[in-house]
C-alpha cells in the first residue's frame, strides 16, 4: 500500500504545478478572481501529494499491478482536482457577463468533472456552448490539460524524478507499449523534447496560416495532443480552407509514433528505412483511402465531395484529434459509419492518438493473412510474412493476434455496454446512430460529436461519458485492477 500512496502522491504534483504555471495567465488577462480555483488546485494537489509521499516514504519499487493501481487512482484524483478551476470560476465570474454565462454549466460539479476528464484524457468532448466567451485562464486551462494529457501525466513525472526501479512498470501502466532508448528516463525525455518541438512548430504553422496568436497557441497545443478543445464556438467550421489545411500536418504528427519521430529527427534515418514500418504505411493508406471513400460517399449523398473540409474531418477522425469542420448531426448514417471506423481505429501506438491503435489493427490483419496463406500452402511449404522489414512466421503473429483480439473484444463489449447505459439516460427521440457515435467518441478518446455529448446532455450521461473516457485513456486494465483490489478489500 505504501508504494501506491507514494506513487499517487508524486503524480498529484502534476496538476499542482500546472495550476501554478497557469496563474500568470489569469493575472495577465486581468481575471484575478480566476486565481482562486487555480490556487485551490495547486494547494490541494501539492500539499496532498506531499502528504501521500511522506506516508509512503519507506516504500519499495513499484510492481506492475501497483503501477496500474497508481495510474487508476491518480487519474481519478487528477480529474477531480482539474475540475476545481471550472467550478470556482463559474461561481466567481462577474455577474451578468458573457463569461459568467459561458461558465454557468460548471456550477454543476458533474459537468466540471466531465470537462476535466475530457481534457486530461485528450478527448475533446465539451459541455461548453460558447468557448469564445470563456475567460482566458479557463481557455488556457482546457488547452493545457489536453496538452499534458495527450502525452500522459506519468511521462511528465518520470521526466523530472530520479530514476527508479519501478519506473518501467509505471511507464507501461499508462498504455505505453515501446521504449525508444535503453532506459525509461531517457525515453521519456526524448519524447518530451520531440513533443515540445512539434508543439512550437505547430503553433508557428497555424499562426503563419492566419490564426490569431492566442488561438494558434491554444489550438497548436490541442492539435499536437490530438485533443480537440477549441476556443471558438464551432471548432473550425468557419475556418478558411488554408487554415484547415495547416492543421492537417499537426494532427498527423500527433498520430505518428514517437519512435518514428525519433528515428527521423534524431537518428536521421532515411525515409525509405522508416517507411518499412507496417504501422506507418497503414496510417498513410488509411488516410488516403478513407478520404477517397468519404469523399465519394458525400458526393453520392450530397452531390459534393466537400473538398478540404472533408479531408480535414477525415484526418481529425483518424488521428482522434476531435476538431470538426462540419455539423455531424446533419450527416447520414453511411457517412457517419465511415467516420466512426476512423474514430475506433485511431493512430499509431506510442503517439498521442486514441482508438484501438493501428498496431493492433495491423497485427489482426497480418494474423488473418497468415492463416489464409497457411490454408493454401502445400504440406511442406514454410509460410513467411513480412513485418517491419523482417520475416515472421504465422505462429508468431497468431500469439500477438490473440492478445490484440482480446483487448479489442473487451473494448467492443464495453462500447456496447456504454451505449446500452447511455440510452437509458437520454430522451427516447435520441437517434441510435448518434448514441453509438458519441459513446465511441468518448471511449476511444476522439472528441467528435453529433450533439449527444454536449451542453444539453443530462448529468447521468455526463457521468457515464466521463467513466468511458477514463477507461479508454488507460485502456481499461488499470481501472479493472483498481476495481478488483477494492472488491477484494
Amino acid at each position: 500500500m505504501r508504494e501506491v500512496l507514494r506513487g499517487t502522491g508524486f503524480l498529484l504534483h502534476v496538476p499542482g504545478i500546472m495550476a501554478l504555471l497557469s496563474m500568470p495567465v489569469a493575472w495577465w488577462a486581468d481575471e484575478r478572481w480566476g486565481l482562486v480555483g487555480l490556487g485551490w488546485t495547486a494547494g490541494l494537489a501539492l500539499f496532498g501529494g506531499q502528504g501521500l509521499v511522506w506516508m509512503g516514504r519507506h516504500a519499495g519499487a513499484f510492481q506492475r499491478y501497483q503501477s496500474m493501481q497508481i495510474a487508476a487512482i491518480s487519474w481519478l484524483l487528477i480529474a477531480l482536482l482539474g475540475a476545481l478551476p471550472f467550478i470556482a470560476s463559474a461561481r466567481l465570474a462577474p455577474d451578468g457577463s458573457a463569461m459568467a454565462l459561458a461558465l454557468a454549466v460548471f456550477q454543476f460539479p458533474v459537468y466540471a468533472i466531465f470537462e476535466s476528464v475530457s481534457g486530461f484524457t485528450s478527448t475533446g468532448l465539451t459541455v461548453v456552448a460558447t468557448a469564445s466567451e470563456l475567460p482566458a485562464h479557463i481557455q488556457w486551462w482546457r488547452s493545457f490539460s489536453e496538452w499534458v494529457g495527450g502525452i500522459g501525466v506519468i511521462l511528465l513525472l518520470i521526466a523530472v524524478l530520479p530514476a527508479d526501479r519501478g519506473a518501467l512498470n509505471l511507464y507501461f501502466s499508462e498504455a505505453r507499449e515501446e521504449k525508444i532508448l535503453p532506459t525509461v528516463k531517457s525515453t521519456v525525455r526524448a519524447i518530451w523534447v520531440i513533443y515540445l518541438g512539434y508543439t512550437i512548430a505547430g503553433i508557428g504553422l497555424l499562426w503563419l496560416a492566419g490564426e490569431p496568436l492566442w488561438r494558434a497557441i491554444n489550438h497548436g497545443m490541442t492539435a499536437i495532443a490530438t485533443g480537440g478543445f477549441s476556443i471558438t464556438d464551432d471548432s473550425l467550421m468557419q475556418a478558411s480552407g488554408a487554415v484547415q489545411l495547416a492543421y492537417i500536418p499537426v494532427m498527423l504528427a500527433g498520430a505518428v509514433s514517437f519512435l518514428v519521430h525519433y528515428r527521423l529527427i534524431v537518428e536521421r534515418r532515411p525515409l525509405p528505412s522508416v517507411w518499412r514500418t507496417d504501422e506507418l504505411r497503414l496510417l498513410v493508406w488509411l488516410t488516403v483511402g478513407g478520404l477517397v471513400l468519404l469523399g465519394l460517399e458525400r458526393w453520392l449523398a450530397m452531390g459534393d465531395w466537400g473538398g478540404v473540409s472533408t479531408a480535414f474531418l477525415w484526418v481529425s477522425a483518424l488521428t482522434t484529434a476531435g476538431f470538426t469542420s462540419v455539423d455531424l448531426a446533419s450527416w447520414g448514417d453511411a457517412a457517419l459509419l465511415l467516420v466512426l471506423v476512423a474514430v475506433i481505429t485511431g493512430g499509431m501506438a506510442g503517439s498521442t492518438s486514441g482508438g484501438i491503435k493501428l498496431l493492433r489493427v495491423n497485427v489482426l490483419l497480418r494474423d488473418l493473412l497468415g492463416q489464409l496463406r497457411e490454408l493454401r500452402a502445400s504440406p511442406h511449404e514454410v509460410v513467411i510474412l513480412p513485418h517491419d522489414g523482417e520475416r515472421v512466421t504465422p505462429g508468431q503473429f497468431a500469439r500477438l493476434g490473440r492478445i490484440a483480439a482480446r483487448l479489442v473484444g473487451i473494448f467492443m463489449l464495453l462500447w456496447l455496454l456504454g451505449v446500452f447505459l447511455v440510452l437509458h439516460t437520454l430522451p427516447e427521440e435520441a437517434r441510435l446512430a448518434h448514441v453509438f457515435f458519441d459513446t465511441a467518441s468518448a471511449l476511444f478518446n476522439s472528441g467528435l460529436s453529433t450533439g449527444i455529448a454536449g451542453p444539453d446532455m443530462p448529468w447521468a450521461t455526463a457521468g457515464l461519458m466521463s467513466l468511458l473516457m477514463l477507461l479508454g485513456r488507460l485502456e481499461i486494465f488499470p481501472l479493472l485492477v483498481l476495481a478488483a483490489w477494492a472488491l477484494a478489500r
